[in-house]
């Protein structure tokens, strides 16, 4: 009886181990590069040609040798079920930055988990790249400057300016707004500037952010719009306001069926 107890106290302990070590793994992709980890590759193929930019339509900087070692930087594109020339890697290069076709290079961590840093080229109806690009360096490097905003909704305004640097090519600009819930509203511009107005915002208080990127496009349909560089963030305002009631909680109600006790039968009479 003794022996059996402790088997069962030891078994008890096993579960709870068991599932303290399992809550107490972070959730999240396991495989994710981690802030400051280095993520490196292998180049696979003899003479893998390095460009300056995520796109066969760019200038090439240079060549690599096979098995050599290489730090990555970011990516373009998603893997999904085989290469088709959307997937890029960015690397060192030369004391710079380069891109290879990811086909070429295996990396040390999935693709998947490398952090995106680039976009591909615009294509007109001939599927080529508009001759307003300069192709002999990546175009997005030289999507730097100021972001502003003007106006304070706090203050009583009913619409917010912000400006952003221009893009040499792009030809409108969408301002992203995200307000606290993940809602999002877009604000479109054919200038470096935009306006946000109050009544284009979800009826939510709180601090939102607005981010801007910038779109090529030869048609004026929205959906014919070519994005050209990742999103940049430009900063946050407020939306004042009362809080919303929030909803009574829902109660659930469970039942457990019991069992009737059974009568206890009347002893025999001898």
């Amino acid at each position: 009886m003794l022996s059996k107890k402790i088997a069962a106290l030891i078994i008890s302990i096993s579960v709870i181990l068991t599932i303290s070590v399992a809550f107490a793994q972070p959730p999240g992709d396991p495989d994710a590069a981690n802030p400051g980890e280095t993520i490196t590759g292998i180049v696979e193929f003899e003479g893998t040609r390095v460009y300056v930019g995520p796109d066969f339509a760019y200038d090439a900087l240079g060549q690599l040798d096979i098995n050599s070692s290489v730090v990555i930087l970011g990516r373009r594109g998603d893997f999904i079920s085989s290469w088709d020339g959307d997937q890029w890697l960015e690397i060192k290069f030369g004391g710079e930055s380069g891109w290879v076709y990811a086909r070429l290079i295996r990396t040390s961590i999935p693709f998947n988990s490398i952090p995106p840093t680039g976009r591909r080229l615009p294509r007109n109806r001939n599927s080529r790249v508009p001759d307003v690009f300069n192709l002999s360096d990546n175009i997005c490097d030289a999507w730097v400057g100021n972001f502003t905003l003007t106006g304070s909704f706090v203050a009583g305004d009913k619409e917010l300016t912000v400006t952003y640097p221009g893009l040499e090519g792009a030809n409108v600009y969408s301002v992203i707004t995200i307000s606290p819930t993940g809602q999002r509203r877009a604000h479109d511009s054919t200038t470096t500037t935009a306006h946000i107005k109050l009544e284009d915002l979800p009826r939510e208080v709180g601090e939102y952010v607005w981010r801007v990127a910038p779109y090529w496009t030869n048609a004026p349909q929205r959906s014919s719009w070519q994005q050209l560089c990742l999103l940049q963030t430009g900063g946050t305002f407020i939306v004042p306001g009362e809080p919303q009631p929030t909803r009574p909680p829902r109660y659930r109600y469970y039942y457990y069926w019991t069992p009737m006790p059974q009568p206890t039968p009347a002893p025999l009479v001898p």
